[in-house]
């Protein structure tokens, strides 16, 4: 039976918009996991109607590139199943916290949401931890716009002290309860499962949904900078740091909210960012939401 022109273009058309679903559908699943080399050779085509979002790993220190994660990425972006991406940390000190962050940087995939520091063992005891994380969350900052989130597990953030509310959100692991700590995503078991993944897959679960949602779809506002002086003088909207370099890499002290400081400057660093002069030669952050003009 012969068909007509009219019919073989419809059938056509149809084949297309299906094969086009297929390779552009999103993911479908329901749960949000975070995979590594340990998880082998993962089927996508499963995994991506089992998940909803995705954090994959980089790189554990400066020293340690993740073998799957050019893989695990691409696949990610292939299926359209939204993704962040995670480095273990290794640091012992502020210089290799800072190059860890730039190599994780370059080491990311360009489709990445956001960037996380998986901050959960110590290996510098006489120095405090707090400024391990401060070094790499300000070394990255200078690097990209997109949303930092912190991850720990529960009793790490207790016995060193973490502050982390410089970063745009948080990431704790507490198998057995909620965690007490602030948390926005909450890993709640080692040993869940995903279609298309053998054996054991961290799950997360939600604890603030917008906020959540927020990172994986790219919605959290982007840093901005004044990049020119309103007047000579600037006061701190919270404790922000003081350096002796535009670049921000030699720390001097300390400056707490509420302070005012006098400016003859604001001088762009190597990235992106901006600075103030201040009268004394050193240098603070332009950020918006760091001070304000006076």
């Amino acid at each position: 039976m012969r068909l007509s022109k009219k019919i073989i273009l419809s059938l056509l058309i149809a084949t297309v918009a299906i094969i086009g679903l297929a390779s552009n559908a999103s993911a479908s699943g329901k749960k949000i996991a975070d995979i590594s080399q340990y998880q082998g050779n993962i089927n996508w085509a499963k995994a991506s109607t089992d998940l909803k979002y995705v954090i994959i790993r980089a790189q554990r220190g400066s020293d340690e590139v993740d073998t799957k994660k050019d893989f695990n990425t691409k696949q990610a972006t292939k299926y359209n199943v939204p993704f962040g991406q995670y480095a273990r940390t290794k640091f012992t000190s502020t210089s290799e916290a800072r190059k860890e962050a730039r190599d994780f940087y370059k080491r990311s995939n360009k489709n990445t949401k956001f960037y996380v520091m998986d901050n959960e063992t110590r290996f510098n005891t006489r120095i405090r931890e707090q400024k391990f994380v401060d070094a790499w969350y300000s070394e990255m900052r200078k690097l990209t716009n997109k949303p930092l989130i912190y991850y720990s597990y529960q009793n790490f953030v207790h016995v060193n002290k973490i502050n982390y509310s410089r970063f745009d959100g948080s990431w704790i692991a507490n198998y057995s309860t909620t965690p007490d700590v602030k948390a926005d995503l909450h890993q709640y078991t080692s040993t869940g499962r995903v279609k298309g993944i053998s054996g054991n897959v961290d799950l997360d679960r939600m604890l603030n949904p917008s906020k959540v949602n927020s990172w994986f779809k790219g919605t959290t506002s982007k840093a901005s900078y004044y990049t020119k002086l309103r007047s000579n003088q600037i006061v701190t909207k919270k404790n922000i740091n003081e350096y002796s370099d535009v670049n921000l890499r030699n720390k001097v002290g300390r400056v707490t909210k509420g302070s005012t400081l006098d400016v003859i400057d604001a001088e762009k660093g190597s990235g992106r960012a901006y600075r103030f002069k201040l009268s004394n030669g050193n240098y603070v952050s332009a950020n918006t939401t760091f001070a304000s003009f006076k």
